[in-house]
This record gives C-alpha cells, structure tokens and sequence, in this order.
C-alpha cells in the first residue's frame, strides 16, 4: 500500500542530481525521506486533506547545499562573541574598531578579534605597543582572516610568558625584534600556543553562537557542513545542540592530526570518536592533516624555491612521517582530509596516499585534498589515478591586488598563471567538491559558484579582468560541487546529495534558475525554502 505523503512539492523545475532520473515536476515527502520523484499527476496521487501541497511555481528545486570544508563551530563562536576587521583597509581603521570594542566591553579578560587581512598587515606593521595603546593594558590577541596569522600584545605575551629566549613552537614562530622579544606578529601554531592562555568560550557561547549561523547557513541553502577541525569536545558540542533541537545542519567531520603527537594515541582518539558520533545528523569519519600554512605569510611549501628569497617553507610533516600516518589512518578505514596549498604539499600528499594504498590496496577512499592552489603538471592525472577528491575554494580564485602582488613577487609570472587550476582538475577527471573555508571567507555558495565560473570579482561584467580564466568551470560543475559531489566527499551520498527516493529530503527553492542566467547573476539568487529532513527551516517572507 503506498504512503500518504506529508509533503509535496509540485510545478517544480526539479534538477535531482540523480542521473537516472534527472529532471522532475513535483516530488513527495513522508516523513524525512522522499517517497516519490515525478510528473505533477503522479506525485499529486499520494496526497489527501492532510497533505501539505507546496507550488514551487516554476522555480528551480535543488538538493540542498553542503559545505565541505569549513570551520562552523569554532567561526561561529568568534564571529559572533569578537570584534570583526575583515572590513578594515588601513592601519587607521583597524586600531579605531579594536578601540571601541576594547571600550564597549569592559567585562572582557581579554580582547579578541578576527579578520585582518595579512596582505595588507603583516609583521612589519603590526607591532605589540600599537596593540598595547587601544587595549587599555588587557591581554589581546587577534587573529588574520585565514588563521595562518595573528597579532597579540605585550600583556599577551608576558601571560604567555613569551620573552626573547623562548623557543620557536613546533609549526610556528614568532616575529622578532633585534634583541629577540617578540614584535607582535605570529605565524600558524604559535598562535595557537598563545591561544591557551586566553579564557575559553563556555558552551554556552558556543550553542548561541550555533544556533545563529545554522539559521543564516539553512537562509543560504546549506542543509549540510564538513567541520574541517573537529576535536571531541567541538563534536559533543554538535550532539548536544542536536540534542535540544537547535542543530539544523547535519554535520559530518573531520578531527586534527598532529606531526608532534604519537601516532598510536592518535588514531586510538580517531577510532573512538568515529564510534561515538555515527548518527545521520553528527558524525565524524575522517582525519586531517595540515602539510603546509599559505601563501601570503610564507608558509606554503614549493617545490621549485620562491622567486624572490630562492627559499620555500618546509612540509608540517615530513615525507616518511607523512606516508606512515597516511597509511595507518588509510588501513583503519578513515578518509584523510588534507591542508595543501602550495605545489610541495600537493605533491607529498599524494606520495602519501600513493604509499598508502601500496601498503593497505585501494578501497573506495575518497581521500580529498582541500585548496590546491598550485599544482605541478605531472599531478594532475594522479588525482583520478588515486581516486583522490579535490576539495577547492573558487571564491579565492578572483583578482586581488594585495594578493596577487605577494604571489607575483614569489612565484613569478609562470606560476602565478597557474594558481587555483581547479578547471584543470575538472578537465583531468577530479571528482571536486566546492566549499568555503569559512571563515576565511564568505560562506554565500551562490558568490562562490558566480566566481567559481567567472574567476572574477563581485558585481564584475564579462570585460573585467580575471584571475587565470581558463581555469574557469561550468555551472552543472559548480552545483554538483554543492550537492552529489559535496555529499560523494562527505561519505553521505546514500543518504543525501540528490532528490532520490529514500533519501533524505534535504531541498531548496531558490527564486533564479541557475542554469539558464548570466553567471554574472548568481550571486543575487535568494532562497525561497529551505527543508531538512521533510522540515521546513527557511522560508523567505516574499514565498
């Protein structure tokens, strides 16, 4: 006997994801899964008084988006409880917002914030007195957009107990002065080692801070997340917000590996995390390795040197290190989820990988590389020849002067022409999914897939300049990299990803139809409706 369906979706131009079943007029939830994918009368079948019927009026109905690498929980917390400079152009503008948030929120131990951009601050100009002088003698520490950075003060420093004789921390340094005290700049884990000495968020301020964004995130059209560092106290973070009701995300993710920590200890954590969170809304499943920092603090690692020092920064891990915990964590079954930007780390990855399935045989892995933002020719055909996934930020593929003065000045002309090849990937057979990194930049997949086809700026025209075009994908690409391919990379494609009976029913209606716009229009799309599981959790005022 067929089911009655709680929830149809009808006059729908319906793009399933699905290749046996592309395209559709109307679809029917019972429950949280899809029960039925068809025409407008074979799906209106299953309806009777109780069913609520839903005119998608001619609107394009996609699998909702999923975000597969990002920083939800820890972004979510800071860009809600820190002062915000990702705004901010000049030396000026920076220390007056710091001021007034020092000034606005005096019950604050220390002063935190977010978002410089490291092109345009770095270590020559950031300096701790300058903190010093609009923190009011409070610690402060605040970090670069990326997270590669930081900037922290006196104060900071003296509770850190940073002086001129303390050693560099593993993956990370300090900023010097002549007689070596710390200037105020720091670079990758040093920031974190003075992290620990600030007051942490209470849980709390993380499940207030998560509730917010995971409304903002499903506005967007994001029913699903990767968390791309997610220690066990982020995931039962996750869990107990699941728990009261406030989680709608489903998140799968990944947990840090560290080049400085035993092996064993770590892959015993992994195990146990993978078994304690397993369920369709919170789950981890794979391992992440940084290899490399980025470009603009000097921190990526090449395989040619830099064209201006002749030097290049070295690998986190080295290669045997990397292909003897690539293959432990491979044999238990994990994917690894790995940090390579520059054309160094992208290499190594694979060589680990390549070892890896020497040792272990290749099963389905889907081990992904995130941002590969150089990549040498010959590594191209290793991606599909591994089955390695490309898990790639098209929003960092656009013109930026800053940027690309430090990239020119590096690598040169030749490599700079080959930066973020992510067409290339495509055109060589990389299955890739698109993410965001949030919060080292806009979460918004609808500005990330106008770039992703543009390789241009905002509110750009066909005759603006372009970073490297042909680079450039197409718009079934893009979507894919939202839906079938981001859940393929998630392990969640069973379950999600496509508009497929017995599937979860995770869509969007959105008020553009993305395939037949301008790519120069996508970045102005709306969400109409968003649903999770049959339930509804957007819905714009205008639908």
């Amino acid at each position: 006997m067929p089911y009655i369906a709680d929830k149809i979706i009808f006059n729908g131009n319906i793009h399933t994801m699905d290749d046996i079943n592309e395209k559709a007029e109307a679809l029917a939830i019972y429950g949280d899964q899809i029960i039925a994918v068809g025409s407008n009368t074979e799906v209106k079948a299953l309806a009777d008084n109780h069913t609520q019927m839903i005119d998608a009026q001619g609107q394009l109905v996609l699998p909702g988006f999923q975000d597969t690498h990002i920083h939800f929980q820890a972004t979510s917390a800071d860009f809600f409880h820190y002062v915000p400079l990702h705004e901010m152009k000049t030396m000026e503008e920076l220390l007056n917002e710091i001021e007034r948030f020092a000034r606005e929120n005096p019950h604050k131990e220390w002063i935190k914030g977010i978002g410089f951009n490291p092109s345009i601050f770095n270590e020559n100009s950031l300096t701790k007195e300058q903190l010093d002088a609009v923190t009011g003698g409070r610690p402060a520490l605040i970090f670069s957009f990326d997270y590669h950075s930081g900037w922290a003060n006196s104060e900071a420093f003296r509770i850190a107990g940073v002086t001129a004789t303390t050693p560099e921390p593993a993956s990370g340094s300090y900023a010097r002065c002549a007689d070596g005290s710390p200037r105020g700049y720091i670079y990758e884990d040093a920031i974190w080692a003075m992290n620990r000495f600030s007051p942490a968020f209470s849980d709390e301020d993380y499940f207030e801070a998560m509730e917010h964004y995971c409304k903002v995130f499903n506005q967007h059209g994001i029913t699903g997340i990767l968390d791309a560092v997610a220690p066990r106290k982020t995931m039962e973070n996750y869990r107990t917000l699941n728990q009261r009701g406030q989680l709608s995300l489903r998140v799968a993710a990944t947990s840090k590996i560290f080049a400085h920590l035993p092996l064993t200890e770590q892959l015993q954590e992994l195990l146990s995390l993978r078994e304690t969170y397993a369920d369709d809304m919170v789950s981890l499943h794979s391992a992440k390795f940084f290899l490399d920092g980025v470009l603009e603090s000097g921190t990526a690692t090449l395989l040619e040197p830099r064209s201006d020092t002749g030097s290049t920064a070295p690998l986190m891990f080295d290669q045997p290190q990397i292909n003897e915990f690539f293959a432990a964590f491979d044999k238990e079954k994990f994917q690894l989820h790995v940090h390579t930007i520059g054309d160094g780390a992208v290499n190594a990855a694979l060589n680990g990988i390549e070892y890896a399935q020497r040792m272990n045989g290749p099963w389905d892995s889907r081990h992904q590389l995130a941002h590969i933002q150089l990549v040498t020719g010959s590594d191209f055909p290793r991606f599909k020849q591994l089955g390695v996934y490309g898990n790639v930020q098209p929003l960092w593929a656009q013109p930026d002067p800053d940027n690309d003065k430090i990239a020119l000045e590096m690598l040169g002309e030749e490599r700079c022409s080959q930066i973020f090849p992510i067409g290339e990937l495509v055109r060589q057979g990389t299955v890739c999914a698109l993410s965001s990194d949030w919060g080292v930049s806009t979460f918004d997949p609808f500005a990330i897939m106008q770039t992703a086809l543009t390789r241009q700026v905002s509110g750009a025209s066909e005759s603006s300049p372009a970073h490297n075009p042909q680079y450039r994908i197409d718009i079934d690409t893009a979507i894919k990299g939202y839906t079938i391919n981001a859940a393929r990379a998630a392990w969640r494609e069973k379950t999600t990803g496509s508009l497929t009976v017995g599937k979860f029913a995770d869509l969007i209606i959105l008020d553009q139809d993305l395939y037949t716009i301008s790519p120069y229009e996508i970045e102005k799309t709306k969400v109409l409706l968003t649903l999770l599981g049959g339930n509804e959790v957007y819905r714009d005022a205008s639908y």
